[in-house]
């Protein structure tokens, strides 16, 4: 939703105008509740507004992965669009109340991207893929979508890309200018590339697709529709790979069953709240605290968009205050992680402040934890307040007590 924001000296009121769409939290990934037709047109949007955006498509073995591997999850949480590429994460979301629209993979929206192109003439680079898997799908898009415009195509060789010397690749890219970088290298290596480069690479979109390159050329065979509506494709898939497949199916399934209960067991202890609910920003020098009251939910998560945009346009970093929160939902949460990851990129942080125990095992189990801090005391005076920055630099800020207030720490 859109609020209007009200000041009366330094407390801010907001009121609810219309609706609008946030993520939607699941298993600790902020997943965009969109049609595979939707997708294409936030891409789009991506392309015209400027910047480099990154786009994960997200499966279940993303997730298990980003359970290992911190830096991969903020990377995850950190992109511009993070779609549902696996039907356990949809319906998972259904089991948490907050359905997603629909199951969209790397290997659906490529074609579209390429009618798109075709339409509008935004220009495709193919980067990776085995052999010369990446010219044929070129060759393959150029039959079948007339006017596409493939700008360009690079296979790396591991060695390449095991030596860390991605000088000749960015050249390709700079000397190509696309609109949309299609990466193939698979999770999570190709995430972590686009992340890596994402400042030098001049793309306005890159996007992961893992192994749709070989499914368009017919290396791979896909599964009927219909066995993709019942959420049976990996079988297939499975078939065709079994000594690669099956390992990775086994951990993934396996992982999917320790953690699912207790995802649901803190869903329940969310019991439903019917009372009023609102937010309360108060603007001081240094930090905006925000005050969420009664249920967080895809409704309160608009004004917390709100709250965040007020942030992001006095400088100041947000502590979010949770101890009056009764109810949070999978789409609450969701917007929570979508204000962090705005503020992040306008190099500012989100802290959470008054966790109550069943907010605490509620972010554990939906696996969330890691990417908040929890909001420090004010410091005392004389002492440094100190910043983690994403890339790892630390950055030391000294001040006067009535300026520094309080002590945050960026996660990114």
């Amino acid at each position: 939703m859109l609020y209007g924001i009200a000041c009366l000296g330094g407390e801010w009121k907001l009121e609810m105008k219309r609706n609008s769409k946030h993520p939607i939290a699941v298993l600790g990934l902020p997943l965009d509740s969109l049609t595979a037709d939707e997708a294409v047109d936030a891409i789009e949007r991506l392309i015209q507004s400027g910047g480099t955006h990154q786009v994960a498509t997200a499966n279940l073995d993303f997730w298990l992965n980003s359970l290992s591997d911190q830096h991969l999850h903020r990377i995850i949480a950190g992109c511009s669009l993070v779609l549902p590429d696996g039907m356990p994460l949809v319906l998972t979301s259904k089991l948490l109340g907050c359905p997603l629209a629909e199951r969209v993979t790397g290997v659906d929206l490529v074609p579209r991207l390429a009618a798109l192109s075709a339409q509008k003439g935004y220009g495709i680079f193919l980067l990776g893929g085995k052999g010369d898997v990446a010219e044929r799908a070129a060759k393959f898009l150029e039959k079948n979508y007339p006017g596409v415009r493939v700008v360009g195509t690079y296979a790396p060789t591991e060695e390449n890309m095991a030596r860390l010397d991605h000088s000749e690749i960015l050249q390709r890219i700079h000397a190509a200018k696309p609109d949309i970088l299609l990466v193939a290298l698979g999770n999570p290596k190709q995430e972590k590339w686009i992340w890596m480069h994402r400042k030098r690479l001049g793309v306005p979109v890159a996007m992961g697709v893992g192994g749709s390159f070989e499914i368009l050329v017919g290396d791979m065979l896909r599964a009927p529709q219909w066995i993709q509506q019942c959420g049976l494709e990996w079988a297939m898939r499975f078939v065709q790979e079994p000594s690669r497949l099956g390992p990775r199916y086994l951990r993934d399934f396996l992982g999917l069953a320790r953690r699912l209960p207790q995802t649901l067991v803190a869903a329940w202890m969310q019991r439903p709240y019917l009372g009023q609910s609102h937010v309360t920003m108060v603007n001081t020098p240094q930090v905006m605290h925000v005050y969420m009251h009664g249920r967080l939910c895809a409704d309160t998560g608009s004004s917390l968009q709100e709250a965040m945009n007020a942030s992001i346009a006095s400088g100041v970093v947000m502590v979010v205050h949770l101890q009056s929160v009764r109810q949070m939902t999978a789409a609450g949460l969701g917007a929570l992680m979508d204000a962090r990851r705005q503020l992040l990129d306008a190099g500012l942080s989100l802290s959470l402040a008054g966790l109550t125990f069943k907010l605490r095992f509620l972010l554990h189990a939906w696996c969330a934890q890691p990417l908040f801090d929890e909001w420090q005391p004010a410091i005392a005076h004389g002492r440094s307040m100190v910043q983690e920055i994403e890339a790892g630099a630390r950055i030391n800020l000294t001040g006067e007590p009535e300026v520094l207030r309080a002590q945050t720490r960026i996660r990114g």
